[in-house]
């Protein structure tokens, strides 16, 4: 991972998204990644990076202080991981794609990744990534400390296909989703402790059981609606948010989609404003959050437009956003 010189005192500070971005990436090109992969571009305490970032990706989220989690956006095909013999770098990653597929070669082995399958590696010996159509892929640097099943496994036996349907890769995937969002308030480091070791353990729980779980004929409707959710409670900030959007990530039409929703008594829509003017009023209420200005919180919670935003935070709660924050 690129740091800055000021990434390196960060233990002290405030718990929080970090996104760096390529020094080769022109301020328009920034601009334009920032408002597709964010809904909105990053504020002063976002920095260029001074090196290379892993896939040579245009841009990385990460968070700040540093717990081993990033997203890397659009990297680059072929790229090859050197053989870490140093110490102070991260030996074992979980690797998953969020889309397109990852092939992985390793000393004459290699393993084909879809999105949202996952694999961990020993980069011991020098990988090779091919990428095929993917935008982002997820990285987690892992402490065989934390994790002692990982001194037990071969390399043959890490690099292996584990299934988007494990369950502990799921509730993985969601979890490290929240805290690269900087929707836990991790503000100390015994917080930040117990977030690797609850990152650790999940993985522990997936490497145990690396098979998908078997279809059963119990109710699913319940659990893929409550895994939709999660989704959308992820993506929240991006304005491109839409059913279509969801419906890709899960294979099914966005008729399926509504439908789910429908048995709630409400559209997909309907949802997805609740879940808007929700987190808008947590922020409001925040001190955490009391210096962000309202057309900031509007936008970081997805909505593109102020005018509109008043209007149905009003109609929601019955006060202006303003009223909120003074009240």
């Amino acid at each position: 991972m690129s740091r800055s010189v000021n990434a390196e005192a960060i233990e002290a500070e405030t718990f929080a998204p970090f996104w760096l971005v390529s020094g080769e990436a022109a301020p328009d090109e920034i601009r334009t990644m920032a408002l597709r992969i964010f809904g909105h571009v990053p504020g002063g305490d976002d920095i260029r990076a001074d090196a290379v970032l892993p896939f040579a990706a245009r841009s990385v989220l990460t968070t700040r202080p540093d717990i081993g989690l990033m997203s890397c956006f659009a990297p680059v095909t072929p790229w090859t991981w050197p053989a870490r013999r140093n110490g102070r770098e991260a030996r074992y990653i979980l690797v998953r794609p969020s889309d397109g597929r990852c092939v992985i070669e390793q000393e004459g082995r290699r393993v084909s990744l879809r999105a949202r399958d996952a694999a961990v590696l020993d980069l011991a010996q020098e990988t090779r990534f091919t990428l095929v159509e993917l935008g982002r892929i997820d990285l987690i640097a892992l402490d065989p400390a934390r994790l002692p099943p990982l001194a037990q496994l071969a390399s043959d036996e890490l690099m292996r296909a584990i299934p988007r349907g494990n369950r502990g890769l799921q509730v993985l995937a969601h979890y490290g989703a929240l805290l690269l969002r900087g929707l836990f308030p991790l503000n100390s480091a015994p917080l930040r402790d117990l977030a690797i070791g609850h990152v650790h353990d999940l993985i522990g729980v997936m490497l145990a059981d690396r098979s998908a779980p078997p279809v059963t004929a119990t109710p699913r409707r319940g659990g893929r609606l409550a895994a939709i959710k999660a989704d959308i409670e992820t993506r929240l900030e991006r304005r491109e948010l839409s059913v279509d959007m969801i419906a890709g990530l899960y294979g099914v039409t966005p008729r399926a989609i509504q439908k789910a929703f429908g048995a709630e008594g409400r559209t997909f829509s309907d949802y997805v404003m609740e879940r808007r003017l929700e987190r808008a009023w947590l922020k409001l209420t925040s001190a955490e959050d009391d210096a962000i200005s309202i057309s900031s919180v509007a936008f970081e919670c997805g909505f593109g437009d102020l005018s509109y935003f008043n209007r149905s935070f009003r109609k929601r709660f019955g006060r202006s956003p303003s009223q909120v924050r003074t009240g």
